[in-house]
């Protein structure tokens, strides 16, 4: 009865600890005079392999730890959606709504972007197929801006998961098809995107599409069907892919959102029933395949419920995701995470974010989501209150990762 009592007594007194650590008291306990890694990184002097590596954590070495330019990295940037598909979707194959996009993102001081880097309708792929020399030089200019710039680019590939298989007339399901049609499109404009990219500074990583997981296994649901399985079979041919071409052996991600709660059960018996823990991390290592080393989370919920665990709070979450992240040999980041206008302007909710984000070391995180225009889904222009505190945050942010103490 007593260890009971001292085992709840400690428990209460570590949530109690961690949720003082993520007030926004724009400071942490655990600082040193750490350095900015994208500014070493983008030194003149620099000649080491280009984008996010996998290393060491400094006190645990089978903990893996992403890192720039030789140091840890800790960064938090943006999320740019259209950044390359505003060139085919509304500037008729021309780049000045990018250019400006660029100039935009230099002057706000974002260091890192998550764009999607193919077009999203079946409609919208002859853009490719047939001005595909235009469209390559397109995605290349955009990398020497962003070389030029000292902006990171993560280029998103099949945001739209469903638009290969409709352009070919396949179900969603031929993703996890090695003789389909959909999975030789995937090689081979993988093949290009890395070919095109691979030799410019700016590419941090490589990311498979827009929350694929959550597409899987809810055919019952009146969706259409893919398996676990094929999505962790589409995921590991892109890695291989990438693997072979990028002489960098930058990271590769999976571009998941948070795993459902039932996404194990789901996947084994077709069940909407809640996962424990140990489930979330064996679907977590189907849906982040090897060589796939990213393990991407989007956080817009401020809770998730576990079968054993019950309901964690987003600090919470974010511990057991780094644990999970550490017993698959992954890093994980958060690639997407509530922006102002999906907070409804609440200020209070970002910074909720950041400072759970900074408190327990998260090394990537990408607020959604800027656009010129302001015209994608729940994004904010930059000149507007919206995107003032968006960037007024990421850098006040920033700020505070240089000096964090490193794992």
């Amino acid at each position: 009865m007593k260890s009971t009592i001292y085992t709840i007594v400690a428990f209460t007194l570590l949530t109690a600890n961690i949720a003082c650590q993520t007030e926004d008291k724009d400071k942490t306990q655990d600082v040193s005079a750490g350095i900015f890694a994208p500014d070493v990184y983008w030194e003149d002097g620099y000649s080491g392999k280009y984008g996010i590596q996998i290393g060491s954590a400094i006190n645990d070495s089978k903990a893996p730890r992403m890192q720039l330019g030789g140091n840890p990295l800790y960064v938090t940037g943006v999320n740019c959606y259209n950044l390359f598909v505003q060139c085919h979707e509304t500037d008729n194959m021309e780049t000045n709504e990018m250019q400006e996009t660029v100039r935009v993102l230099a002057e706000e001081k974002v260091p890192i972007v998550r764009f999607s880097c193919s077009p999203f309708y079946a409609s919208q792929m002859h853009f490719y197929t047939e001005q595909k020399e235009k469209y390559l030089s397109n995605l290349n200019k955009l990398a020497e801006m962003c070389d030029e710039k000292h902006i990171l680019l993560i280029p998103s590939v099949f945001w739209n998961t469903s638009c290969i298989p409709e352009y070919f007339g396949e179900s969603i399901a031929a993703w996890g098809d090695e003789g389909s049609k959909t999975y030789g499109f995937m090689v081979s404009y993988t093949t290009d995107i890395v070919n095109t990219l691979k030799n410019h500074k700016c590419i941090a990583a490589w990311e498979f599409g827009n929350e694929f997981n959550l597409a899987a296994d809810i055919g019952s649901q009146g969706y259409p069907d893919i398996p676990a399985k094929a999505v962790s079979t589409a995921y590991h041919g892109f890695a291989q892919t990438i693997q072979a071409l990028d002489n960098h052996d930058r990271l590769i991600c999976s571009g998941n959102s948070v795993m459902r709660n039932a996404q194990w059960n789901l996947a084994n018996n077709g069940s909407w029933n809640n996962d424990s823990f140990k489930q979330y991390v064996e679907i977590t290592g189907v849906m982040t395949p090897d060589p796939m080393k990213g393990m991407s989370e989007h956080i817009y919920e401020e809770s998730r419920v576990f079968s054993d665990l019950g309901t964690l709070n987003r600090t919470y979450q974010i511990i057991r995701a780094k644990e999970a992240a550490k017993s698959l040999g992954k890093v994980y980041y958060v690639g997407e995470f509530t922006g102002p206008k999906t907070a409804n302007g609440d200020s209070t909710i970002i910074k909720k974010h950041y400072a759970s984000y900074l408190s327990q070391k998260v090394q990537l995180s990408l607020i959604w989501n800027y656009a010129l225009r302001g015209e994608i889904e729940w994004s904010f222009k930059a000149g507007t209150e919206y995107g003032d505190m968006a960037f007024k945050y990421m850098r006040k942010y920033n700020e505070l990762f240089k000096d964090i103490k490193p794992e």
